[in-house]
């Protein structure tokens, strides 16, 4: 169904995430000034076609909707603010970040050229000046997969060889 923005009114406004239906990929929203929430609004997303990026709202999270029309029926949430209680997981603008709850994240940093991916164990994979630097977590191990059905395993001591942080 196509719709035309034509001269509806708009207006901007900040809330929370009250509710979240991944199946839909919409949420309700409790507005800051407001003692009401929203009817669900479908969640705007960076990439939706040939090349998709999927993440999902939490419940709580800072948003900024577009409503149109005279009231808060119909909307969209256009995106999600930092605030006090949620600071952006890197100050540094030559960094891509995405950060986990559970402590996992990855960071690419464009000036240095390093990517980096630590899971949640702390196991993690490094690309840093042609080198790949790969340690798994404290009781972890490293498996390679070499178009067999048989992983190998390399079994490093980290205690010997620890990675400086």
């Amino acid at each position: 169904m196509k719709r035309s923005l034509g001269l509806v009114p708009a207006m901007i406004a900040t809330g929370y995430v009250s509710s979240y239906d991944e199946d839909t990929h919409t949420a309700k929203i409790q507005f800051d000034d407001m003692k009401i929430v929203s009817y669900p609004y479908q969640v705007c997303v960076t990439r939706s076609r040939d090349n998709q990026f999927e993440t999902h709202l939490d419940v709580g999270e800072h948003v900024v909707c577009l409503c149109l029309g005279n009231g808060l029926e119909t909307g969209y949430v256009i995106g999600t603010l930092y605030d006090k209680k949620n600071p952006p997981p890197s100050k540094n603008k030559e960094r891509t970040v995405f950060k986990f709850k559970d402590g996992a994240f990855f960071m690419y940093d464009r000036e240095l050229h390093i990517a980096q991916f630590v899971d949640s164990f702390g196991s993690f994979i490094k690309f840093e000046n042609k080198n790949i630097i790969v340690q798994s977590a404290p009781g972890g191990n490293i498996y390679f997969n070499p178009s067999s059905d048989q992983p190998i395993q390399l079994v490093i001591d980290t205690r010997k060889y620890a990675l400086p942080q």
